[in-house]
């Protein structure tokens, strides 16, 4: 099983002018294209062959998209069968390696 979770800071959100909803739209879009379940607010799950892609994928396109989206979040975790990735340590992480 495969899952992204995403829970969002609500002061920072509520400073930018954004809301939950507003920022959880675009993986609510992804997921209707591939299968994707939200079984619980922001909580996005998917199991076979393909999951860890079809997921996966949502990353490095919304953080492309939208930089600032990170500083919206105070956890957003991909979890591959218990193994755990912290996206937004990660996609720090590669957006200062490749803005050199």
């Amino acid at each position: 099983m495969v899952t992204l979770k995403f829970v969002f800071n609500k002061e920072k959100l509520k400073q930018a002018g954004k809301t939950e909803e507003e920022l959880l739209q675009p993986m609510r879009e992804h997921a209707k294209k591939y299968d994707i379940s939200e079984p619980e607010h922001g909580f996005f799950v998917k199991d076979g062959e393909d999951a860890m892609c079809v997921i996966g994928m949502f990353i490095p396109e919304i953080t492309r998209k939208d930089v600032h989206y990170l500083d919206y979040l105070d956890e957003w975790t991909f979890n591959v069968d218990g193994e755990v990735e912290d996206c937004i340590k990660e996609s720090r992480d590669w957006i200062s390696h490749h803005e050199r």
